[in-house]
């Protein structure tokens, strides 16, 4: 389990790679070269995932990990985006938005796992920004037709990428739209996931609370029984209290 565990991460941690070093590669080698490299990160997102669930190895550290990561490739990707048109902006500030509402219900103990809209999110953004890269560098694509090149270098660029960005903008504003309902009606949002429930406050079989604690940030057993929880963070807090 340990090899798996490691395996599923590292893909995870080479998603982060790819976030650092998207901006300094768009910068040196322009919009196709980042295409590429953020369709190398939306893959590796995909993979994980997949790989964690057929491999029964899906943890709470996991979980926090792949969002860390979805978080910093779309901040990353929103930064580009920006240097390209300034409608970027928009998605920005709806990011930011859900950020902290996701923050907010965290501190109040409420179920952060994305719902649909949210995992929908990340593949909606990814198809626009890939697009995205590819028309900004498209007279260098070489297995385009000249024709199509033509008509879209002498498009309204501005706003082109607007339309392009749109299902972007809509999608981020209804992920942040569904979170804030989630905070008044928490046990309501049957369409978005499985109902959570308040969790009881068991310790955990272990020596200490080190032990009690890495079982429930590692233990894919403890992940999959309490994965719609809505109190992690007291949970946390009580085994290192009552030991």
């Amino acid at each position: 389990m340990f090899f798996k565990l490691l395996f599923i991460n590292l893909l995870t941690f080479l998603r982060i790679i790819g976030t650092i070093i998207i901006i300094p590669i768009y910068k040196a080698y322009g919009g196709i070269a980042a295409g590429i490299i953020s369709l190398i990160c939306y893959a590796t997102d995909s993979i994980d995932g997949i790989l964690a669930r057929k491999l029964h190895a899906s943890t709470f550290f996991g979980a926090l990990f792949d969002g860390l990561a979805d978080k910093m490739l779309t901040i990353a990707n929103f930064i580009l985006l920006y240097l390209i048109t300034p409608y970027a902006i928009i998605p920005i500030i709806f990011e930011l938005s859900v950020i902290i509402v996701q923050y907010y219900k965290y501190r109040k103990n409420l179920n952060i796992k994305s719902n649909i809209i949210g995992k929908s999110k990340i593949w909606i953004l990814a198809i626009s920004v890939v697009i995205m890269f590819f028309i900004s560098d498209i007279d260098k694509i070489s297995f385009i037709s000249n024709s199509f090149k033509e008509s879209i270098l002498s498009a309204n660029q501005s706003n082109l990428y607007f339309y392009l960005l749109l299902p972007t903008i809509i999608i981020e504003a209804l992920t942040l739209i569904s979170y804030v309902l989630e905070i008044f009606f928490p046990q309501n949002i049957k369409i978005l996931y499985e109902k959570t429930k308040e969790v009881e406050i068991p310790i955990v079989e272990g020596k200490n609370k080190w032990d009690n604690i890495k079982n429930i940030w590692f233990n894919p057993e403890y992940y999959q029984k309490h994965k719609n929880d809505s109190n992690l963070r007291k949970l946390t807090k009580v085994v290192k209290e009552k030991n």
